[in-house]
């Protein structure tokens, strides 16, 4: 195998781990926003309010990094936005609501 096909392999290896990264990621900020509707709710607004704001950041983050891949299957790129968007419509509910 030639250098080119080692960059190339190298390449593909780190686009999946970096659409791996989002995806978890994505799932810990919805969890983050579940366990802050609950602190809403049981009038743990200070707790809450970080919990809403960790989140936040993790969905700007993981947005960003999304924004940089390359090579991104049609199946994978479908699957992100669809998490971004739930994600999304979780936060802005917690966001009008509280």
């Amino acid at each position: 195998m030639d250098l080119s096909q080692q960059w190339s392999q190298l390449r593909q290896a780190t686009e999946r781990l970096r659409i791996d990264f989002i995806t978890t990621d994505l799932d810990v900020c919805l969890t983050l926003a579940k366990i802050a509707e609950r602190r809403f709710q049981t009038s743990n607004r200070g707790h809450a309010e970080r919990t809403l704001a960790e989140a936040e950041k993790g969905y700007s983050d993981m947005l960003r990094f999304f924004s940089q891949a390359r090579e991104v299957t049609p199946e994978a790129e479908k699957e992100l936005q669809s998490k971004f968007r739930h994600l999304r419509e979780r936060l802005d509910g917690l966001h009008q609501r509280w």
